[in-house]
């Protein structure tokens, strides 16, 4: 039985809780979390009582959903998270590495990776994806400067990656992931923004399909879930159990797993994998798709359209900053975007992206470029050109470690006690146990201080 049938069928037995959570199911709601939230979220919000199941040891409703929606995405299992992406990414880490264990990870990675080398004590080898000055993103993983980097590291026992990145570009995971069955490496890939992928083609091939042996995705960003609702796949074919993750999971996870956040998960999963779903789907992608075509022939202005997820417009303008159409936007248009840099600006679409919003932003960057609007920007923002890390210490020996601070001028070659990161989308700048560059004190220039190791 499903989740939501059962508490559905639980609900009419009108039985008496003594339990948590302490609202009782909605018989008391603050009144203004009643006025935002209302009162349905409340009634399906319940605790591990009987007859219902445990996240940490699913045997009942929560196995049985997680289970179907493994038969959905063809994953030898699936579990539901709901603690993000950040979750899986960190479990998956656990799982798999152990002190001392050598990680490839490209540089373009989540924050959150920092947080699993923390705790496995697993050695960082950082992967540079090539830098696109032109848009001011990440380009997409080189397969010879990979195989490179694996055949000079034989020992190196895991390699995560993001695809698509923040900004859509996708990679070859197919052959990336050939790539490192060739030398035995465990392949983990940051889907979070790839969640739509299983259900409609067009946007990008899921990298479940292409041999990754753990795929994360994050339902809330595209797919329509509440934040911060996400899933961990296991390829089929991939040697890995599934014991082991799940004893990760649990080492991170809350027990006590929100039930409407559940409910929520197998609701979008079942809604996206119908037909009902797959033709509004369509139609989403369809009216996104007519909107870079039209906004390709605006003078002036261009969108960044190779080898990309189309839910993630990236547009620029012809001398303008990336953070001055922004601005513009905001104050002029009242558009809020989802990240600026030095050269372009994103616009994250998914299932609740209607027409109205679309042709929102189509008349406002129209009227933007024929008007030729600008705005004095009274403090430029800087831009930060990533450089090769110089790792001192590896995070779990620089972790709890005596620190000072001290005048930036003052930093370099110092080790940084500083997780410093742009967010969105959350890409390390300076982690850590990482030597400070002048490249970070330039970037840095408009703080007084810094944490550096005592």
């Amino acid at each position: 039985m499903s989740i939501i049938n059962f508490i559905e069928k639980f609900k009419k037995l009108n039985r008496t809780l003594y339990t948590t959570p302490s609202h009782g199911q909605g018989d008391f709601v603050a009144p203004l979390a009643l006025k935002h939230i209302g009162h349905k979220f409340f009634t399906c919000d319940y605790s591990e009582i009987e007859g219902f199941d445990n996240l940490s040891n699913p045997i009942g409703i929560i196995k049985t959903a997680q289970d179907r929606a493994a038969e959905i995405y063809n994953a030898k299992a699936t579990f539901f998270l709901t603690n993000g992406a950040t979750s899986g990414i960190i479990a998956s880490m656990y799982a798999i590495l152990k002190r001392g264990d050598k990680v490839l990870i490209a540089r373009n990675c989540h924050k959150s990776v920092y947080n699993g080398l923390v705790l496995t004590g697993a050695v960082p080898i950082w992967l540079m994806p090539q830098y696109n000055r032109d848009w001011g993103i990440f380009d997409s993983i080189n397969l010879d400067y990979l195989e490179e980097t694996l055949s000079r590291n034989k020992d190196i026992r895991a390699f995560i990656m993001t695809n698509p990145t923040y900004e859509g570009v996708m990679s070859d995971i197919y052959r990336i992931s050939n790539v490192c069955k060739k030398y035995n490496v465990i392949l983990i890939v940051d889907e979070a923004h790839g969640a739509l992928w299983h259900f409609h083609k067009a946007l990008g091939t899921p990298a479940l399909y292409q041999g990754a042996d753990i795929v994360i995705q994050s339902l809330h960003k595209t797919a329509g879930a509440l934040n911060p609702s996400a899933l961990l796949h296991i390829n089929k074919h991939s040697p890995l159990g599934t014991k082991a993750i799940q004893q990760a999971l649990n080492l991170i996870t809350t027990t006590s797993p929100s039930y409407p956040m559940l409910v929520n998960i197998e609701a979008v999963i079942n809604f996206l994998d119908s037909e009902k779903g797959k033709f509004y789907l369509y139609d989403i992608v369809k009216n996104v798709n007519r909107l870079v075509r039209t906004l390709k022939q605006i003078p002036n202005l261009e969108v960044y359209s190779y080898n990309n997820d189309v839910t993630k417009i990236l547009v620029k303008v012809t001398n303008m900053s990336g953070f001055e159409l922004s601005d513009i936007l905001f104050e002029k248009y009242n558009i809020e975007d989802e990240l600026a840099n030095e050269k372009s600006v994103l616009f994250l679409t998914g299932v609740g992206t209607t027409k109205a919003k679309l042709k929102k932003l189509e008349k406002a960057l129209i009227d933007l470029c024929a008007n030729n609007i600008k705005i004095t920007e009274e403090t430029p923002q800087k831009h930060f050109e990533p450089v090769e890390p110089r790792v001192r210490y590896i995070p779990n020996l620089v972790w709890g470690r005596e620190y000072k601070e001290i005048e930036l001028k003052y930093a370099l070659s110092r080790v940084s006690m500083e997780l410093i990161a742009d967010y969105p989308p959350g890409i390390p700048v300076l982690l850590p146990g990482e030597v400070i560059k002048k490249e970070h004190i330039e970037y840095l220039s408009g703080r007084q201080k810094i944490k550096v190791l005592v």
